[in-house]
C-alpha cells in the first residue's frame, strides 16, 4: 500500500471518510450546474426525427404493455370527476 490514493480501511471496518470506494450520491459523474431544460431543448432542436421517432417507440412499449392500467386510471378519474360535477347539482338545488 504505497499509493497515496489507496487507504487502508479503519481497524473497526468504518471509514472517517465515508465510505471507501463509493460516489456520494448515484448521479456525481453529472455535472452540478448543468441545465437540464436547455440540454434536452438543443437535443430536439438538432434531432427532432430522431427524438419524435424515440418518443413514439417508448410511448408504443408504455401503450403495450401499461395500457389497461392507463386507460382504468383514466377512465377511474373521469368518472369521479362526472359523479362530483352531479353531486354538485344535487345538492346545489338547481334541479
Amino acid at each position: 500500500m504505497d499509493d497515496a490514493a489507496v487507504r487502508p480501511p479503519a481497524p473497526h471496518g468504518a471509514s472517517p471518510q465515508g465510505p471507501v470506494g463509493r460516489p456520494g450520491e448515484p448521479f456525481d459523474f453529472f455535472p452540478k450546474d448543468i441545465d437540464w431544460k436547455r440540454a434536452a431543448l438543443e437535443t430536439v432542436e438538432r434531432h427532432p426525427l430522431a427524438c419524435l421517432v424515440g418518443a413514439a417507440a417508448v410511448g408504443f412499449i408504455v401503450g403495450r404493455y401499461r395500457g389497461r392500467v392507463i386507460v382504468g386510471a383514466l377512465a377511474g378519474v373521469a368518472t369521479n370527476m362526472a359523479l362530483r360535477q352531479l353531486g354538485a347539482s344535487f345538492t346545489a338545488g338547481d334541479l
